[in-house]
């Protein structure tokens, strides 16, 4: 019984360890390998979204649907389209944009004509075009002195809700994509959200990928 005890005791500071270790390799990461690498569009290529599934992300759409209740939908950073899709399907009037024309090019046919080639340094959108504007694993990508400037441009067009999920220092493939050049914790986001004055909403326990996202209201 002893022995049995003692075996677990040390599979748990073990498994313990490989966490701690991993969080150590993470913040290294991020503070000295990613901040040393440009923003590079041409690495969004064919091979870079060759893993991604088509599939429309119907469960996501349906509770932005029934959450913020958008008449319409933006999402920014849509690589393949699967939210936009899922969107369409929840009977949003969606569109999507994307740096990448490999990514627009593989997306399913029926959810592409919803899709573009856009700029998310040069978002050519009418101020509070959309009642939604969702932005996901994007931020992360683009150089952290752009961080504000893009936030703010992406809270010019939204009419109600902005939604980000952003990549963290913490999470494990955080270094896993040699792209993510803009690593921070949550809390690092948070302060830059506040310092533009925005206002960051609570988040349900249920919502989706609860964990590295925020959801701000727009101020009329």
């Amino acid at each position: 019984m002893g022995l049995v005890r003692l075996k677990n005791f040390t599979f748990f500071e073990f498994f313990r360890g490989q966490v701690v270790l991993s969080r150590i390799k993470s913040l290294i990461h991020s503070i000295f390998f990613a901040t040393s690498k440009k923003y590079k569009k041409e690495e969004f290529n064919a091979d870079y979204f060759s893993k991604f599934k088509l599939s429309p992300d119907n469960k996501k759409a349906s509770y932005y649907r029934d959450f913020f209740s958008p008449d319409n939908a933006l999402d920014v950073g849509c690589g393949v389209g699967n939210l936009v899709w899922g969107f369409t399907n929840s009977g949003i009037v969606a569109e999507g944009i994307d740096i990448s024309e490999d990514a627009i090019n593989r997306a399913s046919a029926s959810i592409r004509p919803h899709l573009r080639v856009g700029d998310i340094f040069n978002l050519d959108y009418s101020d509070k075009e959309f009642d939604l504007v969702n932005c996901s694993d994007t931020l992360e990508h683009i150089p952290e002195e752009a961080s504000c400037d893009i936030i703010q441009s992406l809270y010019r067009i939204t009419n109600r809700w902005l939604v980000l999920n952003i990549c963290l220092w913490t999470e494990k493939n955080a270094r896993l994509d040699p792209t993510h050049i803009n690593l921070h914790s949550k809390g690092w986001w948070i302060k830059k959200i506040n310092q533009l004055g925005y206002t960051i909403t609570k988040i349900p326990n249920d919502f989706p990928s609860k964990r590295n996202a925020f959801i701000i209201k727009k101020c009329s």
